[in-house]
């Protein structure tokens, strides 16, 4: 049985590793609120707003609101 962890690890070594970081991790979040939109399942919300939650970290300006 396999265990969720809440820790997120992000290594950035220079700012095109970072902006390249962001947009995928941008990318995602668009992804997994499209399926939310879709679905309204809320284990596809739980993982949006983490996804949101790390896009915070790389940037405190980020902010998302569902």
């Amino acid at each position: 049985m396999a265990m969720k962890s809440d820790i997120v690890l992000i290594s950035l070594q220079d700012r095109d590793d970072f902006e390249k970081e962001f947009r995928e991790r941008q990318d995602e979040l668009l992804d997994l609120y499209s399926l939310y939109r879709e679905t309204g399942l809320s284990c596809i919300k739980e993982e949006l707003l983490l996804k949101a939650y790390e896009l915070h970290l790389l940037d405190p300006q980020f902010t998302f609101h569902i």
